[in-house]
């Protein structure tokens, strides 16, 4: 058979580069802007800081568990064929967030979205893949890379300035862009791009569904269980749920090492290379995490500036790797991963701690901008150098499954950033409030009202404004050392395990 018949004719790979560009654009500028929209999103359909954690993480959670999947399919059933079903799964879920009546429906729609991103984000890279000779795909990847990072740095930009001056809705909007997005890429998709064929002859129905199931399960009762540790209504059931989720997740880790057809290749974890650094990466996406969900909300509510102001403060962030990660690959050939992983996570560390400082003195321009600036680059050493230390860790023929786990466990990390971090910053923000002077009964309402809310009615007072202040940003300065802490943590993580250590043998698996 003739691989080449089977590549996009020449004068049409463009479009393939411009169908993966428009699909990365709808998943990064969802998964960064809505962060900044969720104060909207909570004043209009009065959500509470829980119900606001969930927005994130129902379509994080279902992201994580099927991305590993996704490919499976599209292996069986084709990539066009698989990656056009994720657009209309997004683009059809997005249209239903922005039509979303109450939290829990969008949370649903969320949720559901996130099962769309996961078939959607890899078929991107997939589409590319599969239509280019081998010859030409680095071009091809670099341009696809390069375009999304532009996006990546826009999107919060262009977020912001819609939320500011687009009225109380605005936020709906943020979702129904990717309707025109959508459609342009299906047709596209359905015009330019030749169906391919199946690489494997199997069905779906040999696909490792059941350790989907589990890892959904588990990690869903997990985030639970951490997002009701501070719920006054709900506290009572987090520690049955984080059993739960401990037990199932041990059910999951058993299926996995004895089914056949694993989602998850638990062999990998032998080497000691391959587990740190999805340790490290854990570690560091937890800190990724809990700067992008929780800073917006204080920037908006606390400092009570524009969401322009919130979305403007990514850019030097998404400048910073722009910029710097095409040279990472030429660094981590001449210097190894060691010296790369060891800079990038102190470097992440110094800029947790000028976001401690920053917020005490409450700095955005001279504070939070040069932060943000210090976690770019320290991401824009981590990036690509962990990738590369995950593929040094195993053997070649296991390279695609260990970044598919080490992919997943960045986006799980941030799940538990938002819950489990959600948790620690709630209680810091009640501990505040009530070692204030106010009435106990105006406590316990702005208690309620939560992190994060734009106090309204009769508790629209300069008293409440100004404690809530207080105690959003002093939530903020601990979470912020204590982020730092994390990343240090990685660093340790990484010499401790060998992780940074630049090693030529591989693993073998058996």
């Amino acid at each position: 058979m003739n691989l080449a018949s089977h590549h996009c004719p020449p004068e049409n790979r463009k479009f393939v580069i411009i169908v993966a560009f428009l699909a990365s654009a709808m998943g990064f500028i969802d998964g960064s802007v809505v962060a900044i929209a969720l104060p909207q999103i909570r004043a209009a359909l009065d959500a509470t800081f829980v119900e606001a954690q969930w927005v994130s993480n129902a379509y994080i959670l279902t992201l994580s568990a099927f991305i590993l999947l996704a490919g499976g399919v599209a292996d069986r059933l084709g990539v066009k064929r698989v990656f056009n079903w994720g657009v209309w799964i997004f683009v059809g879920t997005s249209l239903a967030c922005a039509f979303a009546w109450d939290s829990f429906s969008l949370i649903v729609f969320r949720a559901l979205q996130g099962f769309g991103a996961a078939i959607m984000l890899p078929g991107s890279m997939a589409l590319i893949a599969r239509n280019f000779p081998r010859a030409e795909r680095g071009r091809a990847m670099g341009l696809w890379i390069a375009s999304s990072s532009i996006t990546t740095a826009m999107g919060p930009l262009f977020g912001g300035f819609l939320l500011t001056y687009g009225g109380a809705d605005a936020w709906r909007w943020i979702f129904a862009i990717n309707l025109p997005i959508g459609l342009l890429a299906i047709w596209i998709l359905w015009l330019k791009v030749p169906t391919d064929t199946p690489k494997s002859t199997g069905g779906i129905a040999d696909l490792d569904w059941t350790g989907g199931f589990l890892l959904t399960l588990s990690m869903g009762l997990l985030a639970t269980g951490l997002t009701f540790l501070d719920s006054h209504e709900f506290a009572a059931l987090a520690p049955a749920l984080l059993g739960g989720g401990v037990v199932v997740a041990s059910v999951a880790i058993f299926w996995e090492l004895r089914v056949p057809n694993a989602m998850i290749d638990m062999r990998l974890f032998k080497s000691a290379e391959f587990s740190g650094v999805n340790v490290m990466t854990f570690l560091v996406w937890i800190c990724m995490g809990g700067v992008t969900f929780f800073l917006p909300m204080m920037v908006i509510i606390s400092w009570n500036l524009p969401p322009t102001y919130a979305g403007s403060m990514f850019l030097p962030f998404s400048i910073l790797i722009t910029l710097f990660s095409p040279f990472v690959g030429r660094l981590v050939d001449r210097f190894g991963t060691r010296r790369l992983l060891t800079m990038g996570s102190l470097t992440y560390t110094l800029g947790c701690l000028a976001f401690a400082l920053a917020i005490f003195h409450r700095e955005y321009w001279f504070g939070l901008l040069p932060g943000f600036a210090i976690l770019g680059l320290g991401i824009g050493m981590m990036g690509s150098t962990i990738s590369a230390a995950v593929i040094n860790a195993v053997p070649e023929d296991k390279t695609g499954a260990a970044s598919g786990i080490n992919n997943m466990v960045a986006r799980l990390s941030f799940l538990f950033a938002v819950a489990g971090l959600g948790a620690f910053v709630s209680f810091l923000y009640r501990d505040t409030i009530q070692a204030s002077g106010l009435h106990v009964d105006v406590q316990n309402l702005m208690i309620e009202a939560g992190f994060g809310e734009r106090l309204k009615g009769a508790l629209y007072q300069i008293s409440t404004v100004e404690l809530q202040a207080k105690a959003m940003d002093h939530a903020m300065i601990i979470l912020c050392l204590v982020l730092a802490g994390i990343a240090f943590s990685s660093t340790l993580v990484g010499l401790l395990s060998g992780t940074s250590v630049d090693n030529e043998e591989l693993i073998e698996v058996n």
